[in-house]
């Protein structure tokens, strides 16, 4: 069983063939070019290395074979619960050097002075390509070459199985290949390390063909789910440093609020605890936890802010979002499948859907909330703890914030409550107040946020609305398709310690940004409906509400969710082709397939029909319902394109029209990876954004007034219990002859939406076109 390894307490590159690799000094190499920043050597074309961390060009970075014949794999990513460090790595780099599964027994994610790339806890697979994939082609062609010399075999005349290579009548293990020497291999890389892409392994190495493959394919479990079910993993919550203080920070009364004085200590109650004041940055620290809860309460009671009104209140939010936000600073993205006239087709169609649909504030609640330790040593090593997406990038903000270089920051990475998309861009929000606290008292500070922080002061996935116009011509056809999807900037990845003690921190979005801090609002949700012959997609983007007004210059930071962009892309498309196809009186499933002709969008659609039982008609149903207390039941469909994935969802629902309550009885989807690593994995992260897609569509919803966040629970900021849970229906289409892995764990949150709300509307006859679908929402529908 492989151990996730603690020590105590575009790939767009020229095409590197066999014949490069070279022998050098009697061990093995690779020719190599490392394009970045600051870190290109001309006179050796080696990079600059950087303190506490690992040269990304030694193949030993990657993996490791040891004398045994088992291997250790290291990866910048962190786990977050889709298992793919676990799994899916492994499983790949078994395939590539023609090793068993369990031969791969050690797994190293995460920490930043023990892997070799970063990059976040998002797209594993790397659309097709992951870093460790290649890094396990270019160690298995050294291998070969090494076992060539050994075993005096031409590397043609080669077999590998189980680890040993044969040929010539002899064989030799790996391990013992490595034995007596170190294999050295030179490692191509480019890219920016403590960036949120990290460093992209270059070259082309030759990679084992699909028709070969024995490991891939197969299910594994996830080897680190029993040690955490039996309580022996240790999670950053569990992490104790000697002379560890314990801190809770007392945030600003608003979201523009500065400080006017801080509360006075009661050092009768509170004898250990110890206020700390920097900007408007107030923390209470304490030896205990139980203290510092109870002393920072007994602080911010008498704390004093300034008062600030500055935002529209969730109520005016879209009318704001039309009337007031600035749309014009930011340029107008356009779709890439554009074209034809749809200005023209539209006036000229014979039906016409003209229709706004709108997506609330979302949480990147997890459930526990958000905590980290940090050790500022004397000699300005500083060492955090914490559960985060993007350890490297979090390590250059810090660096950043401390006027320092990333040489002196080390993070540790340890398991903890999942957030898809807060930390991504390196920080989901106590991680950079423990080191500032740390650093003050000069002792080792764990800063644990307690949920109303959590709900009130973290990021959230950002609102959005969209404009949609379709035509249907004479034969049921969509003639035109025009779209202008409006949004505020979505990755604000400044730390919120910093900013609140005014110390340094990247910018707030702009639109000067790169495509991750920009307010441009790309197109992200790709086109499917190819035979469309007018199609236009516009996006427009603007600053995050609040943000310019608040004194603080923070207002509602925005920050990526799972299926980050193309969410709030898709839901109103695929609703709308769902009522374009009622306008049409044609089935909806039926009226996708009429405007689809690339084989795997058909492929999931038929898969996702016959999966779901789905009766062939049109919407809504003969019999539909929008009064009473007797449940009506409908369904809807939906569909996307992601990550090199194709996905067909059908969502079967009851709702009773008289309270408005919705109830998902059963979810089925088909996916199309390409090719399916771990069956039993890929079904289990579908399944998971399942259950995160009916949170997203029938509960969540950020409501705030003109000062800030109203919720900091769970009953006020609702998510699904287990009966809320439907039938969950994967269907997976392996499909090896596309030749990549495709992303399997987003997606299945965003399909959701648009089927739960074309289904709401085939059983009432009403179209809900705002999230999320509570039954205050349904109820007001249904009554007018």
């Amino acid at each position: 069983m492989a151990t996730l390894s603690k020590k105590p307490a575009n790939v767009f590159a020229p095409t590197l063939s066999r014949r490069q690799f070279i022998k050098v000094g009697g061990a093995l190499a690779v020719g190599f070019s490392f394009v970045g920043p600051g870190l290109l050597q001309a006179d050796t074309a080696k990079p600059s290395l950087t303190k506490n961390s690992l040269d990304p060009t030694l193949g030993s970075s990657w993996i490791e074979i040891h004398p045994d014949n088992t291997v250790l794999i290291r990866t910048g990513k962190s786990d977050f619960g889709q298992g793919s460090t676990f799994t899916a790595y492994r499983q790949i780099v078994a395939e590539e050097l023609s090793m068993p599964f369990e031969s791969i027994t050690t797994v190293i994610s995460g920490d930043t002075d023990r892997t070799p790339d970063g990059s976040g806890a998002f797209d594993f697979l790397g659309r097709g390509t992951p870093n460790i994939r290649k890094a396990a082609a270019y160690t298995h062609q050294a291998l070969l070459d090494l076992a060539s010399e050994r075993l005096g075999t031409p590397k043609d005349k080669l077999s590998v199985k189980d680890g040993i290579v044969s040929g010539g009548g002899k064989s030799i293990s790996y391990g013992d290949l490595v034995k007596d020497q170190q294999l050295k291999l030179t490692i191509p890389v480019r890219g920016e390390l403590t960036s949120i892409m990290g460093l992209t392994i270059d070259g082309d190495p030759p990679m084992k063909p699909v028709s070969e493959y024995t490991v891939i394919g197969k299910s594994f479990k996830n080897s680190i789910t029993a040690s955490k079910v039996a309580a022996k993993e240790t999670w950053a919550t569990d992490v104790r440093l000697p002379g560890m203080l314990h801190a809770r920070v007392v945030h600003p009364k608003t979201l523009g609020s500065t400080l006017i004085s801080a509360g006075q200590l009661d050092k009768t109650k509170f004898p250990n605890s110890q206020v700390v004041v920097k900007g408007n940055l107030v923390g209470v620290v304490a030896a205990t936890e139980w203290e510092a809860i109870q002393s920072a309460a007994q602080v911010a009671s008498a704390t004093k802010w300034t008062e600030w009104k500055g935002l529209p209140g969730n109520a005016k939010l879209y009318q704001h979002l039309r009337e007031e936000a600035d749309w014009k600073t930011a340029a107008v993205a356009e779709g890439r499948a554009n074209k034809g006239d749809a200005g023209a087709a539209l006036s000229s169609g014979n039906k016409k859907l003209s229709a706004t649909y709108q997506l609330p504030y979302m949480k990147h609640a997890p459930i526990g909330p958000t905590m980290a330790l940090a050790d500022v040593k004397p000699d300005g090593a500083v060492h955090i703890y914490t559960h985060n997406q993007n350890p490297q990038e979090l390590r250059g903000e810090i660096a950043m914030m401390l006027r320092t270089t990333p040489d002196h920051v080390i993070v540790h990475s340890y398991p903890g409550p999942g957030h898809y998309g807060r930390s991504n861009g390196g920080n989901a929000g106590a991680e950079d107040e423990a080191v500032i606290l740390s650093q003050a008292v000069g002792k080792p500070v764990r800063v644990q946020w307690m949920r109303a922080d959590d709900m009130q002061w973290s990021t959230q996935s950002p609102a959005a609305f969209s404009d949609v116009q379709i035509s249907i011509d004479e034969k049921g056809k969509l003639a035109a398709y025009q779209i202008d999807h409006f949004m505020p900037a979505m990755q604000d990845d400044r730390l919120i310690g910093a900013v609140l003690a005014g110390l340094p921190t990247m910018p707030a979005p702009d639109g000067h940004g790169d495509f991750v801090s920009s307010t441009v609002n790309n197109i992200s949700d790709p086109w499917v409906y190819a035979p469309v012959a007018n199609v236009t997609e516009r996006g427009h983007g603007t600053f995050q509400v609040g943000q310019k007004a608040s004194p603080l210059a923070v207002g509602l930071r925005d920050h990526s969710m799972r299926t980050p962009g193309q969410f709030q892309q898709n839901y109103p498309r695929e609703l709308a082709i769902s009522e374009a196809a009622a306008l049409a009186g044609v089935d909806a499933l039926q009226f996708r397939l009429d405007h689809a002709n690339e084989e795997r969008v058909i492929g999931v659609l038929k898969a996702v029909q016959d999966a779901s039982g789905w009766e062939t008609r049109s919407s809504p149903r003969p019999d539909a319902v929008a009064t009473g207390l007797t449940p009506v039941r409908g369904r809807g469909v939906s569909l996307m394109f992601r990550s090199g994935t194709y996905w067909a969802c059908v969502c079967a629902i009851a709702v009773v029209p008289a309270t408005g309550a919705i109830t998902v009885e059963k979810y089925t989807i088909a996916v199309d990876p390409g090719i399916v690593v771990n069956p039993v994995q890929l079904k289990r992260n579908v399944e998971g954004g399942a259950v995160m897609g009916i949170s997203h569509a029938l509960f969540e919803e950020v409501t705030f007034n003109e000062s800030g966040i109203t919720q900091n629970n769970w009953m006020s900021y609702p998510i699904p219990t287990m009966k809320h849970i439907p039938e969950i229906k994967v269907v997976l289409l392996n499909n090896p002859k596309v030749g990549a892995y495709g992303g399997g764990s987003e997606a299945a949150n965003a399909l959701a939406a648009p089927a739960i709300a074309a289904a709401l509307h085939d059983a009432t006859g009403r179209v809900l076109r705002r999230l999320p679908l509570k039954p205050a929402y349904v109820q007001a529908l249904l009554k007018t």
